[in-house]
């Protein structure tokens, strides 16, 4: 049996104790000391003054290079921000047109509609309320579909606006084209639709769909993202009839090879406006309805017996 003296209880732990008291290398403490002893001065350090000027100056560099790649403020961009408030201005002026042309159109529909209640001609309301839903200058309320219609979620902005997006081998395949709304209008009609709007403007035989640019006009009136197509007609025959034509079909391949998105929804009462911006061309009045002077009485003079 063994009688040394035990081990210590923290003989396992000298390597890091020596670490801890001891972080430096002997080697280099003896390559130091040699330094010393030879008259050489010590070691530059990384507090030295040279190092730390030159640490500020590389930092301001990179500040004066980051503040050079952001996009200066000149005068392009400037006139394009007053432009761009001057067209905002502009379109609330033009709403508020809009709203005035509305209420006074409703105000003559009131004293058109009282003096015709005064005619002996019950037909001619009844006329010209037909004529006024062709036209399209009243609100339709009627089953039918919405279609909504947006660009595909992969398309860049802004695209080129001098190529198109159907020629293209880029990502702005995927934007929706006032070609692509004319199709599908125009499929809608086909099918059988009897009133249509997008975006809550009417389309009557006189609108039509335009592009500016990037930009997609109806009647000279932009439209945002998404496009809200509202089309009143029979629901089941609009849509069997809509998916069967080229309409549809067009839209089928814009979904399945350039990822734009659609949905199309039946309801039993879509809300059509009616289009404020007609005005009458020509009228003539209705003989029949004309009023006649009624004949005078010949004037006699009394004589005296």
């Amino acid at each position: 049996m063994s009688t040394g003296r035990p081990d210590r209880p923290d003989a396992s732990m000298t390597l890091i104790t020596e670490m801890m008291e001891r972080p430096l290398d002997p080697s280099y403490a003896a390559a130091a000391e040699r330094r010393r002893g030879s008259g050489l001065p010590p070691p530059t350090g990384l507090r030295s003054p040279l190092l730390i000027i030159a640490a500020v100056l590389i930092g301001a560099l990179f500040g004066a290079s980051a503040l050079a790649l952001r996009a200066p403020t000149t005068a392009a961009s400037k006139i394009k921000q007053d432009l761009v408030g001057r067209i905002e201005d502009r379109r609330a002026q033009g709403d508020t047109q809009t709203r005035f042309i509305v209420t006074t159109r409703n105000q003559i529909n009131s004293l058109q509609a009282a003096a015709l209640s005064q005619q002996s001609q019950g037909g001619l309301t009844a006329e010209l309320t037909k004529l006024e839903l062709a036209a399209g200058t009243v609100p339709v309320i009627g089953p039918g579909l919405v279609l909504t219609i947006d660009d595909a979620e992969t398309k860049t902005e802004p695209g080129d606006p001098g190529v198109n997006p159907r020629s293209a081998t880029g990502p702005d395949q995927g934007k929706v084209i006032a070609t692509d709304l004319q199709i599908i209008v125009n499929g809608l009609w086909e099918a059988g639709a009897e009133a249509i709007s997008i975006n809550g403007h009417r389309l009557t035989s006189r609108a039509a769909i335009r592009s500016a640019g990037e930009a997609i006009l109806v009647d000279y009136r932009p439209l945002s993202r998404p496009y809200v197509i509202k089309a009143i007609g029979d629901r089941g025959a609009l849509g069997v009839e809509f998916a069967d034509n080229s309409g549809g079909s067009y839209l089928q391949s814009l979904t399945n090879n350039y990822k734009v998105r659609s949905n199309i929804q039946s309801r039993e009462s879509v809300f059509v406006p009616g289009e404020p911006a007609l005005s009458i061309q020509k009228a003539e009045p209705v003989q029949s309805a004309v009023t006649t002077p009624r004949a005078t009485a010949p004037q006699t003079t009394e004589t005296s017996p």
